[in-house]
C-alpha cells in the first residue's frame, strides 16, 4: 500500500472515530515544527495575565509647574515647582520647590526647598542641598543646610558638611565632626501621650 492510500485511510477512520482499530505502523506520527513550537510559546506567554507596574510620575528637567500637585504614586521632580506637594509614596527632588511637602519619603538631592516638609517616615538631605522651612519627620539624614525648625519621631543624623539654623527636637540625635548647629537641642524620649521626655 502506497503512502498517499495510507493517509487515506488514516483520515477516513479518525473520521469514523475508529482510529484504534488500524495497526500500530500504519499511523503516521507527525512532530511539530520548531516554528509552531515557538508560536505556542509566545501564545502562551500571551495569554498570561500581566503585572501592573508600579508607576511613577516625573516633572522634567525643563519643566516649571505652577499650583499645586497631588498624587499617588512615586514622584521625581528634576524642574521646578511653585506650589505645594502631597505625595503619598516617595519623592526625589532634583530641582525646586516653592511650596509646603507632604509625602511618605523624601529624598531632597543638590535641590533647593522654600517651604515646609512633613515626611511620614524617612527625610534624606545631600549636600549641596538647601531648606528653608520647618521640617516634621520620624527620621532624618542631612548634609545639607536647614534654615529652620527639626522635629523628627525618631532618630537624627548629622553628616559633617550638615549646617542647621534652627532649633531641634528628637528622639536621638548622632553629630558627626563639622557639623554646624545654631540654635537649641532637645534630646529625649516620647512617652505614650506623645510629649517630651529630657533625657
Amino acid at each position: 500500500m502506497g503512502w498517499y492510500q495510507k493517509q487515506k485511510r488514516i483520515y477516513e477512520s479518525r473520521q469514523q472515530n475508529h482510529e484504534h482499530d488500524l495497526p500500530e505502523d500504519e499511523v503516521v506520527h507527525s512532530e511539530p515544527k520548531k516554528e509552531d513550537m515557538t508560536k505556542m510559546e509566545e501564545n502562551k506567554d500571551a495569554q498570561q495575565p500581566v503585572k501592573p507596574q508600579e508607576s511613577a510620575s516625573l516633572i522634567g528637567e525643563h519643566t516649571e509647574v505652577t499650583g499645586d500637585v497631588s498624587t499617588d504614586d512615586d514622584l521625581t521632580i528634576y524642574g521646578r515647582v511653585k506650589g505645594n506637594i502631597k505625595c503619598s509614596k516617595r519623592i526625589q527632588i532634583y530641582g525646586s520647590v516653592e511650596g509646603d511637602i507632604l509625602c511618605q519619603d523624601a529624598s531632597v538631592i543638590q535641590a533647593e526647598i522654600h517651604g515646609n516638609i512633613e515626611c511620614k517616615e524617612t527625610l534624606k538631605i545631600s549636600q549641596e542641598s538647601t531648606v528653608e522651612g520647618n521640617i516634621t519627620t520620624t527620621a532624618l539624614e542631612n548634609g545639607g543646610a536647614v534654615r529652620g525648625d527639626i522635629h523628627a519621631g525618631g532618630h537624627i543624623r548629622l553628616s559633617e558638611k550638615s549646617q542647621v539654623s534652627g532649633d531641634i527636637t528628637a528622639v536621638s540625635i548622632s553629630v558627626d565632626q563639622g557639623a554646624v548647629i545654631q540654635g537649641c537641642v532637645m534630646i529625649g524620649i516620647q512617652d505614650t501621650n506623645g510629649a517630651q521626655k529630657e533625657a
